[in-house]
């Protein structure tokens, strides 16, 4: 159990650094390409790179439950 939740927790790690590295990409762009289509789609993706984050990180406290 511990091996998975360490995998888990490095997932984790490496989700939370992506995550803010296009958030500082995104914030850097100028607001007519953060409104454009390419900046909506990026603000999607790490939507959902987010929404990752957070399923993994609630894994990782169910597994430490036991």
């Amino acid at each position: 159990m511990k091996t998975t939740i360490k995998k888990l927790e490095a997932l984790q790690t490496s989700l939370e650094e992506k995550i803010e590295q296009r958030q500082e990409d995104f914030d850097n762009k100028s607001e007519k390409w953060q409104e454009s289509e390419k900046g909506e789609k990026h603000q999607e993706i790490t939507d959902k790179f987010t929404e990752i984050l957070d399923q993994v990180s609630e894994w990782i406290s169910d597994l430490e439950s036991f």
